[in-house]
């Protein structure tokens, strides 16, 4: 800051307190929808004033594009005319969005590849792997799971991280024994996941989400902006 520049009368919220309000801002305007895994089918529980929305439908399917094209030049849909998955590209915008350069998160639509960056980086990094069995996230960190029946049960460990399909939602809030999530393309929309703390704060996993990997957020140098 120049020595004769006026400072802000306000505070300006942090890196990780910018990811969160996007977070938020996106699910308001997705109808703050909430995974709801206890029946036989994935389902999105919608306030009572709020109808379903789905990616496909507008103005949704603007907010999926706008995530998308800031992680990605690769078409949005597929060869069958079906949207690609975007929760990768969903987390990046929000790195983005909030001031997160590349050299911390790289732009992708593949989870994979900013959890190897993260597992990757030196101890000075923004993003650095934890294993979630050991490590109780906090607001601003990334928590992530392998996906898929037959690739959940090659990846059963921290150890055993490889490439593959994963899904990782941000952390917005954490309580003595809940934290709530909020991801993409979680049940086609920007959805919050409510999961369950251990007495110790460790995430307990479950059959739709193995939880296994935290992706602590450190804070930046003091200046930043």
């Amino acid at each position: 800051m120049h020595e004769n520049a006026v400072p802000p009368s306000f505070s300006i919220p942090s890196i990780r307190e910018r990811m969160i309000y996007l977070a938020r801002q996106e699910w308001t305007l997705f109808g703050r929808p909430v995974a709801d895994y206890s029946g036989s089918i994935p389902d999105l529980i919608f306030p009572e004033e709020n109808e379903s929305t789905h990616e496909t439908q507008m103005p949704f399917l603007s907010r999926v594009i706008l995530y998308w094209y800031k992680a990605t030049h690769l078409p949005l849909l597929n060869h069958e005319g079906e949207v690609r998955p975007w929760s990768a590209a969903f987390i990046v915008w929000l790195a983005r969005s909030a001031g997160v350069p590349k050299q911390d998160l790289p732009s992708t639509v593949l989870h994979w590849d900013y959890i190897k960056h993260a597992l990757l980086a030196g101890k000075n990094a923004r993003f650095i792997a934890r294993d979630a069995h050991f490590f109780s996230p906090n607001p601003g960190d990334l928590l992530c799971a392998p996906r898929s029946e037959a690739f959940t049960r090659q990846v059963q460990a921290f150890k055993q991280l490889r490439r593959g399909p994963y899904h990782c939602d941000l952390v917005v809030s954490k309580a003595n024994d809940e934290l709530e999530l909020i991801g993409g393309n979680v049940i086609d929309a920007v959805s919050m996941t409510r999961v369950t703390l251990d007495s110790n704060g460790i995430v307990q996993p479950t059959e739709e989400r193995p939880w296994l990997i935290v992706l602590e957020q450190r804070e930046g140098n003091k200046g930043e902006r």
